[in-house]
């Protein structure tokens, strides 16, 4: 028998608001019987009765290397089935270019794509005029703008084992961003209610194999940077095709950083295009 086109995988803890907004969107994009949910000790009862495939974990202090050498690992194995294996976190949404394919599945069986594939990654953001979010239904029918950064530009779509650096941003050793039509949303800032209580979570559980952590910083204060950074920022409509010079220039700006293994944000929010409505 063949190998499958593709499978998914997330690595999760008690992601009882985002976790079901995973399981759906990868549903509609590769069917659930290819997507594979480690679970890291979750006791909210969020991974309970899913119809993923399922990996349990005892909970353990968390150590952001070994979880990326525990996911490395576990997506080496899959191999053995599928010919492509994508892992995101369960806050990122990965979608093709709805104008080449309609769907992840599709466009992994395809498109004769290079060995390692880097996501054009951005933030999608909770604006001051925009009410609070309904999850159960199209975040992209209620969330109009995000902000391209390069830490969301994940090489996460692979074709054979590959070692990632903690967080999935980047690969050990050298490499170069090889963009592809496929774009990453990462919908953590999507609502600064869910925002809030996520950040009070990870508070609980500050990486230990990293200094100054993000997930550390109070969520009052957390969302408090995130509103007023969010507020000051220019709004720009971009189309995000391919030829698009600002586009163009943002990709190539921030393969440069990531080849640095260096980060940095574009200086605006864009317009989500149009055609991405109702893909996450």
């Amino acid at each position: 028998m063949e190998k499958q086109p593709l499978a998914v995988v997330t690595m999760t803890y008690n992601e009882k608001a985002l976790l079901p907004v995973w399981l759906e969107h990868y549903k509609r994009q590769i069917g659930l019987e290819h997507c594979y949910v480690i679970d890291h000790g979750s006791d909210d009862g969020s991974t309970e009765n899913i119809d993923a495939s399922l990996i349990r974990l005892p909970r353990t202090p968390m150590d952001e290397s070994a979880r990326a050498q525990t996911v490395c690992d576990f997506c080496a194995s899959l191999f053995i089935g599928y010919k492509r294996v994508l892992f995101t976190d369960a806050d990122e949404l990965v979608v093709p270019d709805p104008a080449i394919s309609s769907n992840l599945g599709s466009y992994a069986a395809d498109h004769n794509l290079p060995h390692v594939v880097t996501m054009f990654g951005v933030d999608v953001l909770h604006v001051a005029e925009e009410s609070a979010i309904d999850l159960k239904a199209p975040i992209s029918h209620q969330r109009c703008f995000a902000r391209p950064l390069s830490a969301l530009c994940k090489p996460t779509l692979i074709a054979g084992r590959t070692d990632w650096m903690h967080g999935f941003h980047c690969i050990v050793g050298n490499h170069r961003p090889n963009f592809a039509d496929l774009f990453l949303f990462h919908i953590a800032h999507c609502d600064n209610g869910i925002l809030y209580e996520r950040q009070k979570k990870r508070n609980a559980a500050t990486p230990t194999s990293i200094e100054a952590s993000h997930h550390s910083i109070p969520p009052d204060k957390f969302i408090d940077h995130i509103q007023n950074e969010v507020a000051s920022l220019p709004r720009r409509v971009i189309e995000m095709r391919r030829g698009e010079k600002h586009f163009e220039d943002t990709k190539r700006v921030f393969a440069d950083q990531i080849e640095k293994k260096d980060w940095i944000a574009a200086p605006d929010i864009w317009r989500i295009p149009s055609r991405f409505s109702g893909t996450f």
